[in-house]
């Protein structure tokens, strides 16, 4: 029973000599200080290059979203030009062959 008493008490012993040898405090110089500085000032010139860049390509889209509209409106007016060719051709050849049989039916003579 006194072997079991003696393992914890040894245990916590040593468990403050290791808390107090890892809180050990790290000096903070200017040094450090200017680096920080320094990485604050890199970052912030990274976002406004980044920032400067995306509205390029924001730039960029809304040029190639107006070139989609002017090619879809051609698009239509293509569309347009041949449905009036086609209807003006098929009107034509119905109007023409109504002509060419009007005087077969004056005569009653279907063919």
């Amino acid at each position: 029973m006194k072997k079991l008493n003696y393992n914890p008490c040894i245990q916590i012993f040593l468990l403050t000599i290791f808390v107090k040898a890892g809180t050990k405090e790290i000096p903070y110089t200017i040094d450090d200080c200017d680096r920080i500085i320094r990485t604050e000032q890199k970052v912030e010139s990274v976002k406004t290059e980044m920032n400067a860049r995306f509205e390029a390509v924001n730039n960029r889209f809304e040029a190639i979203d107006k070139r989609f509209d002017q090619l879809f409106n051609f698009l239509w007016a293509i569309i347009g030009i041949f449905t009036a060719m086609m209807i003006s051709v098929f009107g034509f050849a119905f109007w023409d062959r109504k002509l060419s049989l009007a005087p077969l039916k004056k005569q009653d003579q279907w063919i």
